[in-house]
């Protein structure tokens, strides 16, 4: 199986604060990795670091082969690289047809096939075309992020948060959705709170505490490991 994304020891900086140390992992083609933490582990910080909005002072970020680590954020979507964002990010005053077209624009605009193939995967938003993207639910908001984000037809998905401030029936449709695209061999970076939720769908999994990497291992292992449990499970 194919290396998609080595990360290879990234240090991040806030200023003087050090929010990612000395971090390592690596995602294959095809599978679904997750990075389990506290709030303030480095979570979203590496996903940014990854995507070129924030830059590591050492080590490597390699995508498909190739040192990504001073590639410029917009350059990496056209190497494959989406990334739904913490908050979903969606464009508020748009349409969703529009916010889907935007995600297009890699390909100048998306095909009527494209946009069949979302509003298949989401038919909430098929409903919705026409609807101003911020009157949304919650949900309905998160699925057109990753929606926005699949229509580029990305190698590498990486989801920060996905059922952040989700009822949970909404998380767990979400998670249906994210079990959905692994089985159609969509590579995914998972960056989830919901730890529980997490390793069930993930193949392997990092734990990170203050920003660096505590432990390592299949989500089917993490998910029996008693101090996962006892930390992040409730047990």
């Amino acid at each position: 199986m194919a290396t998609m994304l080595k990360v290879d020891n990234i240090n991040v900086y806030y200023g003087a604060i050090h929010a990612v140390k000395d971090v390592s992992f690596h995602v294959d083609e095809g599978e679904v990795v997750t990075l389990i933490g506290a709030n303030g582990a480095g979570k979203s910080t590496i996903l940014k670091t990854v995507s070129g909005m924030l830059r590591t002072k050492t080590g490597s970020i390699e995508f498909v082969g190739e040192n990504i680590s001073h590639t410029e954020a917009h350059k990496l979507v056209y190497k494959g690289l989406a990334h739904v964002p913490e908050g979903r990010r969606i464009f508020q005053q748009m349409t969703v047809l529009e916010n889907l077209e935007m995600g297009a624009y890699i390909h100048k605009n998306p095909t009527k096939e494209e946009l069949e193939d979302i509003f298949e995967r989401f038919p909430r938003l098929k409903e919705r075309r026409s609807q101003i993207a911020g009157t949304l639910s919650g949900g309905e908001q998160q699925m057109l992020a990753m929606g926005r984000a699949l229509i580029s037809h990305p190698k590498l998905l990486m989801l920060d948060e996905p059922s952040m401030g989700l009822a949970p029936i909404l998380v767990e449709q979400i998670f249906d959705i994210i079990k959905e695209l692994h089985k159609a061999g969509t590579t995914i970076l998972l960056v989830e709170q919901n730890a529980e939720m997490a390793l069930k769908v993930a193949d392997r999994a990092y734990v990170l505490e203050t920003g660096s990497v505590a432990m390592s291992g299949t989500g089917a292992e993490l998910a029996t490991s008693d101090a996962i449990k006892k930390a992040y499970l409730g047990g």
